[in-house]
This record gives C-alpha cells, sequence and structure tokens, in this order.
C-alpha cells in the first residue's frame, strides 16, 4: 500500500513538472501596407554589395567581416549571451559536491560533554574538568535537485535563448551597418578622386584663360577686370582642390577604420580611369519578409519573446518550491575508522512556500508585465521605422534617379556644344576664350552628374540597408 502511494504521488509530480506559468509567447504579425502586400517577395543577400561587380570593394567587405571592431564586439556579446543560456540551462540540472573535512572539537564540561562523551567513546569528564577534546574527520557528497514543477527553469531557458537570438540579431544589425558603411565610404572616395580630376581639368582650363586674358589685355583688346576675373575663377578652383584633398584624406582614413586598419593606411589606390557603377534598384522585396531580413526587426521580437518568457519566471514564485536533497558522508574520530561502519545518509524533499513577502512577487509579476508590454510597443515602433526608413530610401532612389536622367541630358547637350565650337575654332569661326568657356560648362556639368551618380549610390545602398540586404 505504501509503494503504491509513493508511486502515485511521483506520477503525480510527473504530471505537475509539465506545468508551465505564465503566457505562451505568440509571434506578431506585422501590419503592412497594403502596396507592399501586393509585391513579391525574395531573401536577403548575405553579400549584396557585389551587384556593383567591383573586386576592389569585395576585398574591403571582406576585410570588414574579420577585423571591423564593432563587429567583433558586437559577436563577443553573443558569446557572452549563449554563456548566459547555458547558465540558466544549468540552473534546471541537478547538482552534486563533494566535501572532505577536518576539526579540532572541545565539548564544555558543563555542557553536553556528560552525555555525549560516553557516546563519543571519549575520556569522562571528571578526568577533563576543562572539557572534552577530540578529532572529528568527515568525508562525503551532497545532492539537489529542485523540481521544475512549474516551469520556471523552462521559462528562464526560453527567456535566455530569446535574449541569444536578439543579441545574434543585433550582430547581424552591426555587420550589414558595417557592409553598408564600407560601401559608402568606397564609393564616396571614389566620387571625390572623379571630382578631382574634373576639377584639375578645370584648373587647366582656368590657367589658359588666365593666358588669353594676359595677352588680350596687353593688346588692349580686354580690360584688367576680365583679367580679374579669370584670376579669381582660377583661385576658386584651387580652392576646391584643396578641399577636395582633405575630403578624400578623411574619408580614406574613415574608409581604413572600419576595415580594421590604421588611420593612415591607404585602403583604395586611386585610379582614374575608374567608371563609377550604375546599378538598378533592388526591387520586388517589398512583402512581409521585411521582418525577417531586417536584423532590427528580429531583435525586437526576439526581446518581445524574452520579455513574455520572464513574466513565468515571475509567476513561477507564488508556487511552492520543491527540491530533493540527498547527503552521503562518513564520519569518525580518526582516519584508521573511516569506513562504511561510519556511513550517514540522507535524502528526501524540502518545500518552500511563500507566505508573506510584502508584495514582492507581486510586484514582480507587475514590473515583467509592463516591460513585456513596453516590448510590444517596441517591436510595433521598430517595424512603423522600418517602413518609414524603407519608403524614404526607395523615394529617394527614385528622385535621383530623374535627375540623373535629367544631368545626363544635361551633358549630353554640353558634350554637342563643345563638338560645335571645336568644329568653328579649327575653321578660324571663333576665337579660343568661347571653346574654353563651354568645355568648363561641360566639366561642369560632368561634376553635377559624378555628384548625382554617388548619391544615387549612396541611396542604393541605404536601401539595401533598410530591406535587411
Amino acid at each position: 500500500m505504501r509503494n503504491r502511494r509513493s508511486l502515485s504521488s511521483l506520477f503525480g509530480l510527473m504530471l505537475l513538472a509539465g506545468c508551465t506559468v505564465g503566457p505562451d509567447f505568440v509571434r506578431p504579425t506585422p501590419a503592412l501596407p497594403v502596396a507592399w502586400q501586393a509585391r513579391g517577395a525574395a531573401p536577403a543577400e548575405a553579400r549584396w554589395w557585389r551587384v556593383f561587380s567591383d573586386p576592389v570593394l569585395d576585398a574591403l567587405e571582406d576585410k570588414a567581416d574579420t577585423a571591423n571592431l564593432d563587429l567583433r564586439i558586437a559577436l563577443e556579446r553573443i558569446e557572452a549571451a549563449r554563456a548566459t543560456r547555458g547558465l540558466a540551462r544549468a540552473d534546471a540540472a541537478p547538482t552534486l559536491s563533494g566535501q572532505a573535512s577536518y576539526s579540532r572539537e572541545r565539548i564544555g564540561t558543563k555542557g553536553i560533554a556528560a552525555i555525549a562523551a560516553p557516546l563519543l567513546g571519549l575520556e569522562s569528564v571528571a578526568q577533563s574538568p576543562k572539557g572534552v577534546d577530540f578529532n572529528l574527520y568527515s568525508v562525503g557528497a551532497g545532492a539537489n535537485w529542485e523540481l521544475d514543477l512549474w516551469g520556471k527553469h523552462r521559462r528562464q531557458i526560453e527567456s535566455a535563448q530569446a535574449s541569444l537570438a536578439a543579441t545574434d540579431a543585433e550582430a547581424r544589425g552591426v555587420r550589414l551597418s558595417v557592409q553598408a558603411e564600407v560601401a559608402c565610404g568606397y564609393f564616396q572616395l571614389r566620387g571625390l578622386w572623379a571630382e578631382r580630376r574634373l576639377a584639375a581639368e578645370r584648373q587647366a582650363m582656368a590657367a589658359q584663360s588666365i593666358a588669353i586674358a594676359t595677352t588680350l589685355t596687353s593688346r588692349g583688346l580686354a580690360t584688367p577686370i576680365d583679367l580679374a576675373e579669370a584670376q579669381s575663377r582660377d583661385r576658386q578652383i584651387r580652392d576646391d582642390l584643396s578641399d577636395l584633398d582633405d575630403q578624400a584624406a578623411r574619408a580614406s582614413r574613415a574608409l581604413a577604420v572600419l576595415i580594421g586598419s590604421d588611420p593612415d593606411a591607404q585602403p583604395v589606390a586611386p585610379n582614374d580611369a575608374y567608371a563609377l557603377p550604375a546599378p538598378e534598384a533592388p526591387a520586388g522585396r517589398l512583402s512581409s519578409d521585411l521582418a525577417r531580413n531586417r536584423p532590427d526587426i528580429v531583435a525586437a521580437e526576439a526581446k518581445l519573446h524574452g520579455a513574455t518568457a520572464a513574466i513565468g519566471v515571475a509567476q513561477a514564485d507564488f508556487y511552492p518550491n520543491i527540491s530533493l536533497t540527498g547527503l552521503f558522508s562518513l564520519d569518525a574520530l580518526n582516519l584508521d575508522a573511516l569506513g562504511w561502519n561510519v556511513r550517514n545518509t540522507s535524502i528526501g524533499p524540502s518545500v518552500s512556500l511563500p507566505i508573506f513577502d510584502g508584495g514582492r512577487i507581486r510586484g514582480q509579476v507587475a514590473v515583467r508585465t509592463s516591460e513585456q508590454r513596453g516590448a510590444a510597443l517596441a517591436y510595433q515602433q521598430t517595424v512603423r521605422g522600418a517602413w518609414r526608413e524603407v519608403d524614404d530610401a526607395l523615394g529617394l532612389v527614385r528622385t535621383l534617379q530623374t535627375r540623373g536622367t535629367l544631368a545626363d541630358a544635361e551633358l549630353q547637350a554640353r558634350q554637342q556644344t563643345v563638338a560645335a565650337l571645336e568644329a568653328r575654332f579649327r575653321r578660324g569661326d571663333i576665337a579660343a576664350a568661347p571653346l574654353l568657356d563651354a568645355r568648363a560648362a561641360m566639366v561642369t556639368a560632368e561634376t553635377a552628374r559624378v555628384r548625382l551618380r554617388i548619391a544615387a549610390l549612396l541611396a542604393q545602398i541605404q536601401l539595401r540597408r533598410g530591406l535587411g540586404g
């Protein structure tokens, strides 16, 4: 009968072990704009920058992926979160510990020595009026297992796993940001070099204009004001060249730091023959997959999951805490006596039940519940921020594409004008000054197109960043 009762009690505990208090996490479904839901979906591209078909950029991205310090810090946070999850799992496991001790003890003569001494086989109290001295040797092991009847440890593991997922997503966000910053820095540097090349052409034309103005002034065919204006344009162009050199140096240092190099290292060699790419903007990926691709949305969802599980951890403290404890030891008055005959054992459950705590548990549950609601609001805010960011990037890409088309048309018109004036100059119909002015206007138009091309590339990079890659 006793065995049946024990089995029934054990079976009841096993059933209770399947109980998990607290709310279960339900993955939120972001409400996307209708215009997005009608579009197709595609997975994020891990190496999205390859759309630019630039081996130099590929090498820079690979170096940043292994040497960027921000990314390495983020990866260390993942290791810390993984270790925290291991601690949560360890809390749910039984513990086993060993111990060995020696002590020299005395029992006072006016205490329990008169009773304990004969039981311990020691000399009588009368023979030792100051007390009874003896040695005590002990060696043994203890085990403890807190039964997870209410799912507290399971919720702790669930929360730690969600925290790990959030940290991993945040690290992916750092990686995506670094990739985007490297690509932006690279194209900005290329653009500055292209602008400097064009500025050098303008400066050469300005020098020719000064020479022509000087000759015409000496012959009385131009005024000193014409010469002063030509010299002023030359000084302005020289100032532009100095500013472009400074911007390029700062962009080079920033790019070097991004890829994990020293600031004075030169990450990219100048190349005047480099042609800026003009890739099409990514399309067909504005759908519910945005929530899966964007690291910040994934991290916000994981944080909401962890906050939900933390409610169950707090609620479990309302219920009894039951532990199974076992102890085995060998205790003797001398080392020679240590053996099986001096063994001591104990095993049994212990129950801890909160009776009065001044509202601590209830307050803790309220805190976790409020944090969960805050995490839900943060998730909504993150999703809406993603909408705005992607919509802004799309709008900017379209605007720059339109402006780029106009800049191409303007440059083409300037080139045609220069070609016509060159033909007239060769025939002797016009002087050199109008041709130089037309060439300067053509270079100015080409500079404007370079700036728009760089702005369009940066906008496309930001769009890919907004889409998660």
